[in-house]
């Protein structure tokens, strides 16, 4: 399965009177994140199912990145998703997708950079910036490590395409 954990673009900050689950968007991170899903859909990427956070921010990112892909299937909203994330939960949410050859997760920090580390093994922790995508091959019967490196999409116009790169850019 290729897997593409996507983090939500940049959203309005935390405080003032907005609650987290209801912050929105900020003009340039659709802005942003738009010329990210325009790269995707050059490159190649046909998701069949995109399943985000039930948070705004999230939902937001997924609509553009659906709209730039010309997405025909259903967005799915997991609470899985939401802020907190148990990546040990990952193997049952995608396991309701047995037959699926590409799926997008959509989600938050800290918790997809955890997701990643967890799933490459990787010797340390990396920051994940906002709108960015990393694109896996998961096989959830992988003993060991169940998912290969195989790029990723920053937000700039760099597409990394090692594990090593991503650790030498982007170490917390």
């Amino acid at each position: 399965m290729k897997l593409y954990i996507v983090r939500h673009a940049e959203a309005i900050e935390r405080g003032g009177k907005t609650p987290d689950a209801w912050r929105y968007l900020t003009p340039q991170g659709r802005s942003l994140f738009r010329k990210t899903a325009k790269r995707l859909r050059k490159m190649g990427v046909c998701p069949e199912y995109i399943i985000t956070s039930p948070l705004l921010r999230a939902v937001q990112t997924a609509d553009i990145l659906a709209e730039a892909l010309t997405f025909e299937g259903p967005l799915v909203v997991a609470e899985e998703l939401a802020a907190g994330f148990d990546r040990g939960k990952m193997p049952t949410l995608l396991a309701a997708f047995p037959q699926a050859r590409g799926v997008v997760l959509v989600g938050h920090e800290p918790d997809l950079s955890a997701l990643v580390h967890s799933l490459l093994g990787l010797p340390h922790a990396f920051k994940f910036r906002k709108g960015g995508v990393v694109a896996l091959k998961y096989d959830p019967a992988a003993p060991d490590r169940p998912a290969v490196f195989k790029w990723m999409a920053d937000g700039s116009k760099d597409i990394l395409l090692t594990v090593e790169e991503l650790l030498d850019k982007y170490s917390v």
